[in-house]
């Protein structure tokens, strides 16, 4: 997993609130699963589309 993209998602939902939407593109399963716990935490629930087999795109609206 690369840490490098919760660091990064983690930036993006902290900013949430002035950017009303957020979406996130993750290039792998590791990401996703890393991002979407983060995402529990913070009682947020996206829409999550699956590109191919190794990109994941989810929208987070406030």
């Amino acid at each position: 997993m690369c840490p490098l993209s919760k660091i990064k998602a983690s930036e993006a939902l902290d900013a949430l609130s002035e950017l009303k939407t957020i979406k996130l593109i993750l290039g792998d399963i590791d990401s996703l699963k890393s991002v979407a716990q983060e995402l529990k935490k913070r009682g947020l629930k996206p829409s999550f589309n699956r590109e191919d087999e190794s990109r994941f795109v989810l929208i987070i609206a406030e």
